[in-house]
């Protein structure tokens, strides 16, 4: 099959097997809020934070690093294996130790037992890292997508039926876990990676030297996006962190779900391409208007409808994060496009541009970051997204585009397209929210005819502005629906 036709199957794969998951999830979603109060989403945002630290060395790392040298054999499957539980046992055990001092330092007693459970997840993790590589390197996306499915529910099912029963933040943790431990299980059965652990780790520390520079990036990467709710769980309590954990939550789903799909399908289509410069600068173009195409009417339409979903799905008690919900979603397509930078300069073989990138932007929004939510609280921090991360990402996002030989030019001409008609969308969206709100519509009708008439906007905006990328949007979706040969 040629790689192109890979791509489309894998994507075609995830789109079709999430479709109704991903519906489930909203209204699961919906559902577990309206039930919990912000100081459970609080404590909860808390607790991930440091789980996604934990989970630096698989998430980013070695899953890459494995995808691009598989081991060889069993003896080096071994080593590999027991290096990775090694690791899993012991970021369970020092997290479990900074429970206390978390909970001290945040002024949450409730923090430490959540963060004892949720370290359970970096154990079941660390048995995911060698099935899941070895699905990405086979492009086996549709048992990824089964998985991915199957996992969603789980998680998903678990925190209703507790949210039910009043379980509070325990709700969302064991949620999170009971869905770590479902991929887990999916992901070994399709591709069997239980082995028995040996004590020679040679290989397996071959593994870590070469991922040495992607773990370094990795772990920029994750202070630059933890440190907004590290610095309000200190400033301003777990209570408001609740609102801004939401609006996170709302406005990265789309974006975590988006380029874990895309990274996943294109880190071993950017592998085979490094030799062929031209065709990998073009892969990399391609993907950056396809994410434009996206994300711009997801994510600006999110923001456009904020203040009207917000009330009408999850009550006015959660009013607090809608401010911050339409700054994050606002810069959210900028961070769905900069998502391509690490698949692209792994397959290439370059992971030191992504250090000289987030040399750029770590400080500068790590300064931002800190006077935002020290004069701001939660709005000042999604404030400090909106208006610093464009600047300092654009600085540091030329260095990869060198690297790929893609210039500047060319982004812009697949980006202005669609972000001339995400602006057109969002004022339609926002002009009929203004004229509705002299009628008797309820919130519910207005937030969907909102939907309907920004899709309608975007669409005429897109064929008015960019007659390819229109082209290429309706193409692409009938090719995913199955309802168009690829080309």
């Amino acid at each position: 099959m040629r790689l192109n036709e890979k791509l489309l199957s894998g994507f075609r794969s995830y789109a079709g097997a999430r479709l109704l998951t991903q519906g489930i999830s909203w209204v699961g979603t919906v559902y577990i809020v309206r039930r919990l109060d912000s100081h459970a989403f609080g404590l909860f945002g808390i607790a991930m934070v440091l789980v996604s630290f934990g989970s630096i060395l698989y998430d980013g790392t070695l899953t890459e690093t494995l995808v691009q040298r598989h081991p060889a054999d069993r003896s080096e499957r071994r080593s590999v294996f027991t290096l990775l539980l090694l690791i899993g046992v012991c970021s369970a055990a020092l997290m479990c130790g900074l429970g206390s001092v978390v909970s001290h330092a945040t002024d949450e007693p409730q923090a430490a037992p959540l963060l004892w459970v949720m370290s359970c997840s970096l154990v079941l993790m660390s048995v995911t890292v060698l099935p899941h590589s070895r699905l990405i390197r086979d492009m086996a996306f549709p048992r990824l997508a089964i998985v991915s499915s199957v996992q969603a529910l789980a998680a998903t099912l678990t925190s209703v039926v507790l949210a039910y029963r009043g379980a509070g933040p325990w709700a969302l943790v064991l949620g999170t876990l009971m869905g770590t431990a479902v991929r887990a299980v999916g992901l070994n059965v399709l591709a069997p990676s239980l082995t028995v652990p040996s004590f020679a780790l040679t290989h397996a520390l071959s593994y870590v030297r070469f991922g040495g520079t992607l773990l370094a990036d990795n772990l920029l990467w994750r202070w630059y996006v933890s440190l907004d709710t590290l610095l309000l769980a200190r400033w301003v309590g777990a209570a408001s962190l609740g609102h801004y954990s939401l609006a996170q939550q709302l406005a990265e789903m789309p974006l975590e779900k988006i380029s874990t799909i895309a990274n996943d399908v294109a880190l071993p289509a950017y592998t085979q391409l490094r030799q062929d410069e031209k065709g990998f600068a073009r892969l990399m173009l391609e993907t950056i208007r396809t994410h434009a195409i996206m994300g711009i009417p997801i994510f600006w339409g999110l923001a456009a409808t904020a203040d009207v979903a917000v009330p009408a799905l999850f009550g006015p008690a959660w009013n607090a994060a809608i401010p911050p919900l339409m700054a994050l979603a606002a810069v959210a397509p900028l961070r769905l496009i900069g998502s391509v930078e690490t698949p692209a300069m792994t397959g290439l073989g370059r992971p030191g541009v992504l250090i000289q990138t987030k040399l750029i932007i770590v400080p500068a929004m790590t300064l931002a970051l800190v006077i935002g939510a020290w004069t701001g609280g939660i709005n000042g921090a999604a404030l400090a997204w909106l208006l610093a991360f464009p600047i300092c990402y654009g600085m540091g996002f030329r260095l990869v585009l060198r690297a790929a030989t893609l210039p500047y030019g060319d982004v812009a001409r697949v980006v202005r397209g669609p972000a001339g008609a995400g602006a057109i969308m969002f004022g339609v969206v926002r002009g009929w929210q203004l004229q509705s709100r002299g009628t008797d519509l309820p919130a519910l009708a207005v937030l969907a005819t909102s939907v309907v008439i920004g899709a309608i906007a975007y669409g005429v905006g897109l064929w008015l502005l960019d007659r390819q990328a229109f082209r290429l949007a309706r193409g692409r979706a009938g090719q995913l629906l199955g309802l168009a040969a690829s080309e």
